[in-house]
């Protein structure tokens, strides 16, 4: 089947609640956090649960509405369409959280966790964590291929079958991984054998949760990524996304808005220094920022102290009133906000 059909027929297995938090467990975050990426996000809660505050996701998703709903949570960015239409740096995250589809690329000679996985090992920083769920069939049918791409590749690897009864319906593993430099290895038949034997058969240690966490996950870029976009359109969101671009255009800023991006939050106070910089009008490098003055008139009545007699007395005031992009879009599906 192929994989569109696939995901369609709900062949998507998210990660389940309790091995979500089982995962955590063996994972140390930096104090300052770090740049983490889930190729195959769905609705984000998985990464989500895994990831303390302070770290920075970044996620993709085929399914266009699960890529919508993750967007709008505590993702840096979200990517809609094939993992195997991205262009993203490489060694750029400090974690790799991979759930791949299972099931056979086209034509029946690769599975689509091959594929995640041999996309994924060069987007993970040196000493950056994989932690990989696949279903213990992908050893009976790659097994050789699959264990020797994950041990030339990852060091101080452990393999971790489900505990039940997740294991009993699921039969999924979890391949945890240090990346290191690429390290050939030449094995005989008789213990490329034995090794896939251990998963296929289900001799594995069972995936249980820790006091301590196991792997350290290094510091990594945090929050920033040189390349992460999909050479992919997808019309339901564009569709999402047309109001805040028909808005712009309305504006019509200085610069070209199609690779703009949302800025930090602005507050009042840093609102006025740009503003003061010139920078405003669309010509904050990288990111939409439009301003505009509103003059009008105020009146007051006031009451002479001594006298006690009343005046009205108009005063003409401007105020400035800012447009910017957020992250997330409001209520209204709009990413615009506007400050006064």
């Amino acid at each position: 089947m192929a994989r569109l059909a696939s995901q369609a027929n709900l062949q998507y297995i998210p990660t389940q609640d309790r091995i979500r938090r089982i995962i955590k467990s063996y994972l140390e975050f930096p104090l300052k956090g770090t740049t983490c990426l889930d190729p195959c996000c769905g609705p984000g809660d998985a990464l989500l649960e895994i990831c303390p505050e302070g770290n920075f996701l970044f996620g993709m998703e085929l399914h266009t509405a699960r890529a919508l709903e993750a967007k709008q949570k505590r993702f840096v960015k979200v990517l809609a369409g094939p993992f195997e239409n991205s262009i993203i740096s490489n060694r750029a995250f400090g974690l790799a959280f991979v759930n791949p589809p299972y099931d056979w690329v086209a034509g029946g000679k690769m599975r689509y966790e091959e594929v995640f996985l041999n996309r994924v090992i060069q987007y993970i920083a040196p000493k950056g964590i994989l932690c990989y769920i696949v279903p213990k069939s992908l050893f009976e049918y790659r097994g050789q291929i699959v264990l020797k791409t994950i041990l030339e590749n990852f060091s101080d690897v452990r393999i971790c079958k489900y505990p039940d009864p997740e294991y009993q319906e699921f039969n999924q593993v979890v391949v945890f991984g240090v990346k290191k430099p690429l390290e050939r290895i030449t094995a005989s038949p008789e213990w490329w054998e034995e090794k896939i034997a251990l998963v296929t058969q289900g001799k594995l240690p069972e995936l249980q949760a820790l006091n301590d966490p196991i792997y350290a996950i290094p510091q990594i870029n945090p929050g920033f990524i040189r390349v992460f976009k999909v050479t992919h359109y997808d019309e339901m969101l564009a569709a999402a996304e047309s109001k805040t671009m028909s808005f712009l255009e309305k504006l019509k800023p200085k610069n070209g808005i199609k690779n703009l991006t949302a800025p930090y939050y602005l507050d009042k106070a840093l609102l006025a220094l740009l503003a003061v910089g010139g920078y405003i009008d669309g010509k904050m490098p990288g990111h939409f920022l439009s301003g505009r003055y509103e003059n009008h008139e105020v009146s007051n009545t006031e009451i002479d102290m001594e006298t006690g007699e009343e005046s009205h007395v108009t005063r003409k005031t401007s105020s400035s009133v800012f447009y910017i992009l957020t992250k997330e879009p409001g209520e209204n599906g709009s990413r615009i906000r506007e400050i006064r």
